[in-house]
This record gives C-alpha cells, sequence and structure tokens, in this order.
C-alpha cells in the first residue's frame, strides 16, 4: 500500500469516503454502500495516521455529514445547509495535509476539480431525496394516518418516527418516550402529528 501512502491518493480516498457514507445515509438499505464505505474509511484511516494529518481539518471534514443529514431533514433550511455542508468538506479535506509551512500539499487541480464534483454530487444527491420524499407524500395523500409507527427518539414538539422502515420528522401534543408505538394522525407536508398508542388492540 505504499503507492497510497502521498497526500494526493490519501485526499481523494478521504473525500470518496465521505462521499459514499453521504449515499449511505440516502440509501440505508444499500449493503454494497456500506461494504464500500467501510473499505474507503479503512485504508484512509491508515493514510491519514501514516501521513500525520491536520487534526483541526479532519474534525472540519467529518462535521460536514451534520449539516447534510439535517438538509435532508428539514427541506426549508436545505439551501443554507448545502452550502455549508459543502464549505465544510472542502475546507476540511484541502487542508488534510499540509508540508512544514502549513501549505496544502494536495494538487491544487486535483482540488478543485474533486471539490467541484463533491459539491455538485451533494446538490443534486439531497435536492433528489428531497424531491423524491416530496413526491411520495403528495401521491400517497392519507395513506399514512392510522398507520402505527416506533418514535425513533422523544417526540413532543419535535422528534423523528419510523413508518414502514422510513423515518420521519413528528410531533405531538403530549410528550412521547422513544421506543413507544404510536399511531399517525394527520400529515402536514413531510411532518407527521402522532400520538402514543397504549394498545394496540382498540385505539
Amino acid at each position: 500500500m505504499e503507492f497510497l501512502l502521498n497526500p494526493n491518493a490519501a485526499y481523494v480516498l478521504a473525500v470518496l469516503g465521505v462521499m459514499l457514507l453521504m449515499t449511505t445515509i440516502i440509501h440505508p438499505k444499500q449493503v454494497i454502500l456500506k461494504i464500500g464505505t467501510a473499505l474507503c474509511f479503512g485504508v484512509a484511516l491508515y493514510e491519514i495516521l501514516s501521513l500525520e494529518a491536520n487534526i483541526w481539518a479532519l474534525v472540519v471534514a467529518t462535521l460536514s455529514i451534520l449539516p447534510f443529514i439535517a438538509a435532508i431533514r428539514q427541506p426549508r433550511l436545505s439551501l443554507f445547509l448545502l452550502v455549508l455542508t459543502i464549505l465544510l468538506l472542502t475546507v476540511g479535506s484541502f487542508f488534510l495535509f499540509t508540508d512544514q509551512d502549513g501549505r496544502p500539499s494536495v494538487g491544487q487541480f486535483l482540488a478543485g476539480f474533486v471539490s467541484v464534483f463533491c459539491g455538485e454530487f451533494i446538490w443534486i444527491a439531497v435536492r433528489s431525496r428531497i424531491n423524491a420524499d416530496g413526491a411520495r407524500v403528495n401521491n400517497d395523500s392519507d395513506s399514512l394516518i392510522g398507520i402505527v409507527g416506533e418514535a425513533r427518539t422523544e417526540i413532543y414538539e419535535t422528534g423523528s418516527v419510523r413508518v414502514d422502515g422510513d423515518l420521519w420528522p413528528a410531533r405531538s401534543e403530549k410528550l412521547i418516550p422513544a421506543g413507544s408505538l404510536v399511531r399517525i394522525l394527520r400529515r402536514d407536508g413531510l411532518v407527521l402529528t402522532v400520538k402514543k398508542v397504549e394498545k394496540l388492540t382498540k385505539e
């Protein structure tokens, strides 16, 4: 693996790992994506340790996952969150490997090409997911009402619920502990209003 131990190869693999992780978040049921993500991160970690990467830059690049997830769950803020995702990933990955003077060791042409590609990928992936969710909700109309799901987080003013394998933003008039069974009362856009199910036999 000696041929991989150079800043350019390590940079590409690290960014590729993040891209695969983001794709896995969008398509969590794809096993091949999970395997690819694990392999990419394994090799990238070896390179990062061997080349003594900048810790702060690694943290910045890793934090790009958070606004990416938020952009999927909060369509109204997706523009700001997507820009933040691209900015964190671009800056963090570019300064991941530096020389003794603190200048990036990654080729500028390569970094520019990868940054543009990643920006396009992130933008298209998130917008496609949001549009697909919106289309599915509009097409299904009231099909979710009455279905029983599981509270994945504590639900009150905000929270999330898993219904038929999908994760939805949810709210409730009363506090619902995580792990509780809930019934869907209505849907407002992508947000479900739910209440706790005490008994499945009669509700």
